[in-house]
């Protein structure tokens, strides 16, 4: 690259610092069945009409089996369910599921399936609106619970969620809490 190029890139980086604009974070507000989660706009590579999934034998029931995408099978999950460990409940003429990529370098499960409650929409958050509210439940697959706009949101772990997928589509371990230590 020339000097005069590498002279502009750095003219643009330092207009955009001194015009004093805080930079917005561009993501997704993906309704599951009870809660929504917040995620990054790259991690979401499609979403599609529900379609009865694919049982898989000994799957706990947050896990409804799988489903076919793209020439893969795609093993879908219930976020709501696996979280409150409950059963997945009634699945709704608006549900979807949205095709997401699972951040691993996975082989096997290179995809999940999310099940949603309605379809996803995009939300544009500033850094100092995103506040973090805790979790007292220490819900396994969550990485945060915030708050924006007024609204509350789950921040779920996705290498976590994608390491129990895999465990539980292939029959390697079906974990559906944490144990909490005791003291």
């Amino acid at each position: 690259m020339s000097r005069q190029m590498m002279g502009r890139k750095k003219t643009a980086h330092r207009v955009l610092r001194a015009t004093g604009r805080t930079p917005e974070l561009h993501c997704m507000a993906i309704p599951t069945q009870e809660e929504t989660l917040l995620l990054p706009t790259n991690v979401m590579a499609e979403v599609v009409d529900f379609q009865q999934p694919v049982a898989i034998e000994s799957a706990p029931p947050w896990l409804l089996g799988h489903i076919e995408w793209e020439n893969r099978q795609v093993p879908v999950f219930s976020f709501t369910a696996l979280i409150n460990g409950s059963d997945v409940g009634a699945i709704t003429p608006r549900s979807k599921i949205m095709i997401l990529k699972s951040l691993t370098d996975s082989g096997r499960v290179p995809y999940l399936g999310l099940l949603l409650g309605d379809l996803p929409h995009p939300v544009a958050i500033k850094p100092e609106d995103l506040v973090e509210t805790g979790d007292d439940k220490k819900s396994l697959g969550v990485f945060k619970r915030v708050t924006f706009n007024d609204q509350q949101a789950i921040i779920p772990d996705l290498d976590r969620l994608t390491y129990l997928v895999t465990h539980a589509a292939f029959g390697a371990l079906p974990i559906t809490r944490l144990e909490k230590a005791e003291d």
